[in-house]
């Protein structure tokens, strides 16, 4: 790695900056760098329904996964247009326009599998359910606490299963 004159080495963006800007690139990367920053610049409520997906010269393309997001995006184009290139480096060209397109990606990832169904009480451990409530005199109160005891059972028996399945 090549040293300053001050002795320290020259960090590595430094080397990179500088061959971006000798080569042009400057400005398409700072362009491009608005793909990734594109959550954290519209916020997380749009990001969730829009995603930037490539720049073509001046044009940020945007796939919208609803017509009604389409047409709210498109009514703040200009505010959106003002935001983005706010965060493109000061000399760089700027983004000129944003054209939207409805696309569901929603629909194109597969749904995860439902969690199977924790099995049924065994006959020991409703045996032992009804030992330990046998001193609740109160039937409402002591079909309530049943129904609690069988619910911390199906989960930790969730609980169980899906730290075995993240395991695997």
């Amino acid at each position: 790695m090549k040293r300053r004159e001050s002795g320290y080495p020259t960090s590595v963006g430094t080397v990179l900056n500088s061959i971006f800007a000798r080569s042009g690139l400057t400005a398409s990367l700072s362009r491009y760098a608005i793909l990734h920053s594109w959550p954290r610049i519209v916020g997380w409520q749009v990001a969730r329904h829009a995603k930037a997906e490539k720049v073509t010269g001046a044009t940020l393309h945007v796939a919208v996964d609803s017509a009604a997001w389409m047409n709210e995006l498109a009514a703040i184009k200009n505010l959106l247009l003002e935001k983005l290139n706010a965060h493109i480096r000061p000399g760089a060209a700027p983004l000129a326009d944003i054209r939207f397109s409805q696309r569901s990606w929603a629909k194109a990832t597969k749904p995860e599998p439902a969690p199977p169904k924790p099995p049924h009480a065994t006959e020991q451990e409703r045996e032992a359910v009804d030992q330990m409530l046998e001193a609740v005199k109160d039937d409402k109160l002591r079909q309530m606490l049943k129904r609690i005891m069988e619910k911390d059972r199906q989960l930790k028996w969730r609980r169980i299963h899906e730290e075995e399945r993240s395991r695997s």
